[in-house]
């Protein structure tokens, strides 16, 4: 059984989150052809604070006004 663990920041809405779980179980599904029913998924969210880059802590996640996801990045450009 895949067991796909993702750690995010706070601030994401229910439904990024359920369309998050949902990608992920599709992309592990036709990756690695495990059945879907096996697929678990677990979402942690941690505050901004918890989160450094570069020496820095981050804020919780705030979505820019229009925007839902990153334009212009594919998975391949990422």
């Amino acid at each position: 059984m895949p067991i796909i663990q993702c750690d995010i920041r706070e601030g994401r809405t229910e439904r990024q989150k359920r369309a998050l779980a949902r990608e992920i179980t599709r992309v592990v599904h036709q990756t690695i052809d495990a059945p879907v029913e096996y697929i678990y998924v677990l979402i942690r969210e941690t505050p901004g604070l918890h989160h450094i880059k570069a020496g820095k802590h981050l804020p919780d996640f705030a979505a820019k006004a229009g925007k839902s996801k990153r334009s212009g990045r594919g998975i391949s450009a990422r």
